[in-house]
């Protein structure tokens, strides 16, 4: 398993945020910059709610896992829970991409669903509806948080964002914050 973070466990009535790793890499290759998770993080949840920030994502080899080592160990430093599998955790035989992340991003939402106020989603993948449904049959609130600007086949499913209460898209936050980067250097 990648290591948790070290974040302090939240009283009930938290905004649980949660992250598939594997999407907001694809956002952030189509945008061509870097996505600035602490940032997103207060621009999905402005003010002083209690967060609960959880990012998942699985590893599918040693290539993988060291171009995202600085990342994960990064989101941990800023108080995010990381959790999925590593190239350790994998066995033999196939494993499909992309596929496991998000049914362990989908028991970890549930879990939590009963404790947080509402979850904020950001992701995309169709195979996501069902916990879409399940936090609608519980009374969640859910906001899907995208970028809608990129291509179809990245952006989140029509699906998906027909499930959610509320769809934030974060694409001007993202290339705002990469060109306030290229003004500071």
């Amino acid at each position: 398993m990648i290591a948790a973070g070290s974040a302090e466990r939240t009283a009930p009535g938290f905004v649980l945020v949660a992250f598939d790793g594997a999407h907001c890499d694809r956002i952030r290759k189509s945008l061509g910059c870097r996505i600035p998770f602490s940032g997103l993080l207060r621009f999905l949840v402005p003010g002083d709610e209690a967060v609960r920030a959880v990012y998942h994502r699985d590893l599918r080899d040693r290539a993988e896992a060291e171009r995202l080592e600085g990342l994960l160990r990064h989101l941990e430093r800023k108080g995010f829970e990381v959790h999925g599998a590593g190239p350790d955790d994998m066995g033999n035989g196939p494993r499909e991409r992309y596929g496991t992340n998000l049914v362990e991003l989908a028991v970890a939402v549930l879990g939590f669903a009963d404790e947080a106020r509402r979850v904020v989603l950001v992701g995309g993948d169709r195979k996501l509806v069902p916990l879409a449904q399940a936090l609608r049959e519980r009374g969640t609130h859910l906001t899907v948080a995208t970028a809608l600007s990129v291509s179809e086949v990245i952006r989140a499913s029509p699906e998906l964002l027909d499930e959610a209460d509320e769809v934030v898209d974060f694409t001007a936050h993202v290339l705002a914050a990469a060109d306030g980067e290229k003004r500071n250097d």
